[in-house]
């Protein structure tokens, strides 16, 4: 795999199918995904339950085969798991016998003592967690250990981070916070980010482009580009048509509340 600057590399997903089942003859969960991502974009994929949007992340993090079609980061075609794509989950995953230090340095251990040192503070320091360094996973909140999460992805320098539903196991305002927490980090990265999610003003709120997947087998129904500046006023104008432009791509008008306006 070459080492492309991540400025410089960009997501094309052509073509992609994915069936479950026998031979990849059962269900289908995919249905001709075609998707191009600038380096640099926040990407985030809007769809309900069951649509493929976790597929296509997993598809895209090198973690499924027996697809059809092509995705490739820069000229490399993913073929499987890589240190060029940084995973986060919903839940955070760390190993409860290490350190936050430890476990944000897992993934680099072949790196020499003092560029692992340097890179593992960098990055406990980018997600806000120093002086926790030596604290296990049990002594952490669920934000704090999300944040160790995501400073163990970014460590290893990906071209892209892949985050599925990271913050759905949060109370609100927790998530809210960590929304502003990502937000600053990719600011300070520019790492290319593509977030799936179920929750709309989360995508408002992140996102420079917005896709809207339909319901199974999952397809690519509309893009949203999300022209608003930064930080984006979760109740200003902007947003609530946005968020209602998106809410017709899911709902009629009988199946939204009656005082809300669609």
């Amino acid at each position: 795999m070459s080492n492309v600057d991540v400025r410089n590399s960009s997501l094309q997903v052509k073509g992609v199918s994915k069936a479950f089942g026998s031979n990849g003859s059962g269900l289908l969960a995919l249905d001709d995904i075609n998707l191009d991502i600038p380096p640099g974009e926040f990407t985030c994929v809007v769809g309900g339950s069951g649509c493929g949007k976790t597929t296509l992340l997993r598809i895209i993090a090198g973690l499924e085969s027996g697809y059809s079609g092509t995705v490739l980061l820069g000229e490399n075609q993913v073929v499987g798991p890589g240190q060029d794509r940084g995973l986060v989950f919903q839940e955070h995953r760390l190993l409860p016998w290490l350190t936050v230090q430890e476990n944000v340095g897992f993934g680099i251990s072949d790196l020499p003592f003092a560029e692992r040192s340097e890179r593992m503070q960098q990055y406990i320091d980018l997600v806000g967690l120093r002086g926790f360094e030596q604290s296990y996973p049990h002594q952490l909140s669920g934000g704090m250990a999300q944040r160790v999460a995501i400073a163990r992805a970014l460590v290893s320098h990906p071209q892209l981070l892949l985050l599925d539903e990271p913050f759905g196991a949060l109370d609100a305002l927790t998530r809210m916070r960590m929304q502003q927490e990502l937000l600053r980090i990719w600011e300070a990265q520019r790492t290319t980010m593509i977030l799936v999610t179920h929750d709309i003003d989360e995508a408002i709120y992140l996102a420079d482009r917005i896709v809207i997947m339909s319901p199974r087998p999952g397809t690519i129904k509309r893009v949203f580009s999300v022209e608003m500046r930064r930080p984006r006023d979760r109740t200003g104008n902007q947003v609530a048509e946005l968020r209602k432009s998106i809410y017709r791509e899911f709902f009629t008008k009988e199946e939204v509340p009656e005082d809300y306006e669609i």
